[in-house]
């Protein structure tokens, strides 16, 4: 009986790194439409007092988490903050620094332009950090086309006339043309960038940041820097906050 001699050939062992929907997150910020003003503040450094503020502080800035896009009005430079959700009930995101943890009173007001108005009051976290707003549901929905301008002040007096920090913008909610039910939420946030859907991307975003961190860490990084607040990639989401109807 004849025996044969196999040779064998060592196969490497390849890894494949399966990449997520996230590696190349770009957000596609639709222009301001030619026939809306819309000016606003992204951030506030509270230079009206910030509440016990100390010299040395430097964690200053309440910051809006909404693009800006620089326009000229009437021959002057004019900041516009803006941006679209195709959500009912939107979510608004905010960095509270640390020297606005000790504000008394923080208000938040949704508007649009015709016969809604609604002013909310909610508490303050203790720490410095990223919070969340989310409209509640027996407010009446956003309605389509309609811009909404919003507000958040900040008070350190408990009987308050001028805000200590202040930042404003715009939303306009659109008609959600897309089902998104089978969608992961790594495609969701993908597919709402492409869109233009800012509110509804940081909040799908947001959500997943909280939960995977690392996985998501380069994808946060990327949309914080889209609107020119990188600096603000390793601060933590807090548990907060819960809008009341005053």
């Amino acid at each position: 009986m004849t025996n044969k001699l196999f040779n064998l050939t060592i196969i490497p062992l390849l890894i494949i790194t399966q990449r997520s929907p996230l590696d190349a997150l770009i957000f596609n910020q639709p222009p301001p439409p030619p026939d809306k003003d819309t000016p606003g503040q992204q951030s506030d450094s509270g230079t009206r007092g910030p509440c016990d503020a100390q010299p040395s502080e430097t964690d200053n800035e309440l910051v809006a988490f909404v693009p800006t896009i620089e326009k000229t009005g009437n021959s002057l430079p004019e900041t516009h903050v803006w941006g679209l959700t195709q959500s009912q009930h939107p979510t608004f995101w905010f960095y509270l620094p640390a020297t606005a943890t000790s504000a008394q009173v923080a208000q938040f007001s949704l508007e649009n332009e015709a016969d809604y108005q609604s002013h909310f009051q909610f508490n303050l976290p203790q720490t410095p950090g990223i919070i969340s707003l989310t409209l509640p549901t027996n407010e009446p929905p956003l309605e389509p086309g309609q811009w909404y301008y919003w507000s958040l002040k900040l008070y350190c007096q408990t009987q308050p006339s001028t805000p200590n920090f202040f930042v404003d913008g715009w939303i306009q909610r659109v008609q959600n043309e897309t089902p998104l039910n089978n969608d992961t939420p790594q495609d969701k946030v993908v597919i709402y960038a492409q869109n233009g859907l800012w509110f509804d991307t940081i909040t799908e975003l947001a959500n997943l940041h909280r939960q995977t961190p690392q996985e998501t860490e380069t994808a946060w990084a990327d949309l914080l820097e889209f609107i020119g607040w990188e600096s603000l990639t390793e601060i933590p989401i807090l548990p907060c906050c819960t809008l009341e109807k005053q």
